[in-house]
């Protein structure tokens, strides 16, 4: 397995995709890029798209870099730079489940996010609610990677497409034994 030094990890919010880069990058050596930093300013401001495109793209200029998120607006610089893209493609249950546990713990932890903003029990129940978000992109999302994968300008990318934590396992598992 090659994934060479341009990675982005994608799939639905509550996949995993951040927790995996982060590991991927400790293992690999390669500086990790949570693409929703770059994105989401205090207060929880949106960065504008000609700054946005700015970030992500002094980043994809880079020799190596792991880049976890799924902004559509700038997928021709993460998607579209990189040697390989992994999609964490779990089931709608395990992502609601993983996406509401998260969400629960980061109440009660009032652990920050970037640039130290905060989950609120109101945003939670709210039409801006992550938990809402989730179960309804997931759909989306998966026929947008499925295009993807297939669209003759990404040729040049490798996809891995890990399904559920036997196939995430034999990943790591297979990632230590060539090191």
């Amino acid at each position: 397995m090659n994934l060479g030094k341009k990675i982005v990890i994608v799939g639905s919010s509550g996949s995993g995709k951040t927790t995996f880069a982060g590991r991927l990058s400790q293992l690999t050596k390669i500086k990790q890029y949570e693409i929703d930093s770059m994105f989401w300013k205090p207060n929880w401001v949106q960065t504008g798209d000609e700054e946005f495109r700015g970030l992500v793209g002094d980043v994809t200029c880079r020799d190596e870099w792991i880049i976890d998120g799924n902004y559509r607006r700038v997928q021709d610089l993460t998607v579209g730079r990189a040697n390989t893209v992994i999609w964490l493609d779990m089931n709608l249950p395990r992502i609601m489940y993983r996406v509401t546990l998260r969400t629960a713990g980061r109440l009660v932890s009032k652990k920050p996010l970037w640039h130290n903003n905060r989950e609120s029990l109101k945003t939670t129940f709210s039409k801006d609610s992550i938990i809402l978000y989730s179960l309804n992109n997931y759909r989306s999302k998966k026929r947008w990677y499925n295009r993807l994968i297939n669209n003759e300008e990404l040729k040049h990318v490798e996809w891995l497409i890990i399904k559920n934590q036997k196939e995430e396992r034999k990943f790591w598992d297979t990632l230590k034994e060539m090191k």
